[in-house]
């Protein structure tokens, strides 16, 4: 396709310079005469100088007067090394002599991208051939400062003197620079003149602004929504504006007037960023990754080599890429098409852009076509490049919304079937779930029937283990009864193996029955006042016999300690809080009982780990061993026990049913090492009522208890 559409432009007749015609018709500076009859269009002759040195002088001599070819239209010598001479004729009218114009006559030459326009034009006192009399020069073009102008605009252009007489008189014109070659004009009045800057700058600047607003418009709705093919547009419009504010002189003209190399490479690299913009948004657009994976690779590079030009652009280098770049551009719109076709075929949303493109292939290859002189320059393809960028714009930008728009067609279809089938997986789900539950349910009852079973068989087992126990103890304190006389010593050693023996297996079998005991009442609480005072001494005296008799101290924090409380449950928790101090302290070492009323902050700075809450404090200090800072946060579990006190009797069970107590009491029990050694258990039920303090003693004990525990 690429070269097919190569090979028509070249069949393309070039627009080469006619053969020079015997009278050349020159510019009449006649006031009454329409603008088209004072343009140059038909009325120039060409002559190309290869090497760029020849003078003006030179150039005029009979031997270069006869390569001068006629211009059939507007010149157009693309980009040609050296330098171009045209030249062509200005005459007089009568009513002119007679009646010169006010702000006289200007030259327009309106050649854009000529880096150097050098114009001489007789001073009126030359003979009709110019061989004779004097010339004025002016040095114009892109390269040089607009500031140094007589007229600072956009379109050089100079005032011609008044001539004094009718004959017709040569301008030679000299252009020369990197970029492609035009050049357009004729001789205008200065308001004529005015007229024709301010259209160019309206229709400049309306294209410019209309493509800033698109792109900005783009640039949110890709933001917004998002989409990167909104956002790569966006860059390609913003380098599209980029192009049009850069020509046409106008940087030098506006805001580089005394830097005009740098608005000239300013444009050139406008030129080539917007050609790797153009690379870049159609591998976007029609998603070449995944549609076209080779001519994506094809595509990456090209964008590249587009960006490569860039720096040579600013570098000043432009003329050595300015050609290649410019066939690229063309083979570039020949191959887009196609693709737009192929991609048209596989989703027929895609015709929006497959117009745009067209449009595209049409107008780059007009433009560029015209820059390389396959076509001729005229009005409709200098134009051809302003008109073809708003119609492409648009229809690329028609072709974003379309896609949107069916991206929003599509999700709300999908929306509308995922709800219809998230309303069937509910529905579903819901009927799931209601087996499910009366599965639990049913499985919740058979458990707590196998629960209920289980405790009675424990309890009945419980009920068996005792009388036999019973009778061996009986029987095992008969034999060792010295008033019998009838135990030998090993038989006496031996029975108090088994009563030993028979002690373990009822302290087990009432542990047991006590655990299972408080969980079947534990929902069923029998709550009467209790005074804690009297309550500690009873128990206290009740396990200072034997091992533990006169080990066991007591300090009273207040006079009365009311709580409202379960007596038995109350009487498990302090009967397991004394034998676990009893069991793992030291023999004969002591333990300290406190007991006193907390207040929260407001008395004291409670311990980490104890309750805040105003409320009565039962707190049992030893001697023993203490707890390993990895066992304070499992002593309260059920059946665990220390690795270090494996070999003392226990089944852990007797802390596990102190937090149980503390629990269903609604206080807390807590656990921490004294600031010496041994364990430290705090148990705190809620206060009933309110209690006098008590006397300055009991109060030091309290204050003691909240900043370091037993010492």
């Amino acid at each position: 396709m690429a070269g097919l559409a190569l090979f028509l432009l070249a069949c393309l007749p070039v627009p080469g310079h006619a053969e020079q015609r015997e009278q050349l018709e020159p510019l009449r500076l006649d006031a009454t005469s329409s603008f088209r009859a004072r343009s140059l269009d038909g009325r120039s002759q060409a002559f190309h100088d290869a090497t760029g040195l020849l003078t003006r002088e030179q150039v005029a001599s009979a031997s270069h007067q006869q390569q001068f070819k006629t211009v059939e239209g507007v010149f157009n010598g693309g980009y040609a090394r050296g330098a171009w001479w045209v030249r062509f004729q200005i005459q007089a009218s009568p009513e002119q002599i007679a009646h010169p114009l006010e702000g006289g006559w200007w030259l327009r030459l309106n050649a854009p991208y000529a880096d150097y326009i050098d114009v001489w034009w007789p001073d009126g006192t030359d003979d009709a051939d110019g061989a004779s009399g004097g010339f004025t020069h002016r040095a114009l073009g892109g390269m040089r400062a607009a500031s140094t102008r007589e007229l600072p605009w956009s379109i050089p252009a100079v005032r011609l003197p008044d001539l004094p007489d009718t004959e017709p008189r040569w301008v030679w014109v000299r252009l020369a620079g990197d970029r492609s070659l035009t050049l357009a004009g004729g001789v205008s009045p200065l308001r004529e003149q005015a007229v024709v800057q301010q259209e160019l700058d309206y229709v400049d600047a309306a294209v410019a602004g209309m493509v800033l607003l698109m792109a900005v418009v783009s640039l949110m709705m890709g933001i917004a929504l998002p989409d990167r093919r909104f956002i790569a547009y966006a860059g390609y419009l913003l380098t599209l504006a980029l192009v049009f504010g850069s020509s046409e002189g106008l940087p030098a003209s506006l805001w580089l007037q005394n830097h005009p190399l740098a608005a000239v490479r300013l444009h050139n690299f406008a030129v080539c960023l917007h050609s790797a913009a153009a690379f870049g948004f159609a591998r976007v657009l029609l998603d070449m990754e995944r549609q076209f994976p080779r001519m994506n690779r094809v595509f990456q590079v090209m964008t590249l080599v587009c960006l490569a030009a860039c720096a040579l652009a600013m570098a000043g280098w432009y003329g050595r890429i300015a050609r290649p770049l410019n066939l690229m551009w063309v083979v570039f719109a020949a191959c887009i098409v196609p693709m737009c076709a192929v991609a048209l075929r596989r989703n027929i949303q895609a015709w929006p852009g497959l117009v745009g493109y067209a449009i595209y292939l049409l107008m780059g290859v007009v433009h560029f076509a015209k820059n390389l002189q396959w076509v001729p320059y005229t009005l409709a393809t200098q134009s051809s490049y302003a008109i073809g960028s708003i119609l492409h714009i648009m229809a690329f930008f028609f072709a974003l919304g379309w896609r949107v728009r069916h991206r929003e067609r599509r999700a709300l279809s999908l929306s509308r079937r995922h709800r219809a089938r998230l309303a069937q997986r509910v529905n579903e789900r819901t009927l799931d779930l209601r087996q499910e539950i009366t599965k639990h349910q049913r499985t919740h009852d058979q458990l707590a029937l196998a629960l209920r079973e289980q405790r009675g068989l424990l309890a009945m087992v419980s009920h068996e283990f005792r009388t036999p126990l019973g009778t061996i103890g009986g029987a095992a304190q008969i034999l060792a009864d010295d008033r019998l006389g009838l135990v030998r010593e090993e038989v006496k050693k031996e029975a108090e193996k088994i009563s030993r023996t028979v002690l373990r297996m009822r302290d087990l079998v009432d542990t047991l029955l006590a655990d299972e005991w408080l969980d079947a009442s534990s929902d069923n609480l029998c709550l009467v006042p209790v005074e804690l005072a009297g309550f500690l001494r009873e128990k206290i005296e009740e396990h200072s016999e034997g091992i533990g008799g006169g080990r066991i101290s007591l300090h009273l924090g207040a006079r009365e300690l009311p709580v409202l409380a379960d007596e038995t449950l109350l009487h498990i928790a302090l009967d397991n809080l004394l034998t676990n101090a009893i069991k793992y302290a030291p023999p004969h070492s002591p333990i300290v009982v406190r007991a006193g009323i907390r207040r929260g902050h407001a008395d004291g700075i409670p311990k980490k780990g104890e309750d805040t809450v105003p409320g009565v404090y039962i707190q049992v200090c030893d001697e023993g061993p203490g707890f390993m800072p990895h066992d304070l946060s499992h002593v309260f579990e059920r059946f665990y026990r220390a690795a270090g006190t494996r070999r003392i009797p226990g089944i852990g069970l007797g802390l596990h049913m102190v937090h149980r107590v503390a629990t269903v009491h609604g206080g807390s029990v807590a656990a921490s090492n004294g600031a010496g050694k041994g364990a430290v258990l705090t148990l705190t039920l809620p206060l009933l009522g309110s209690a006098e303090e008590s006397e300055a003693r009991g109060t030091h004990d309290a204050v003691a208890l909240d900043q370091g525990g037993c010492r």
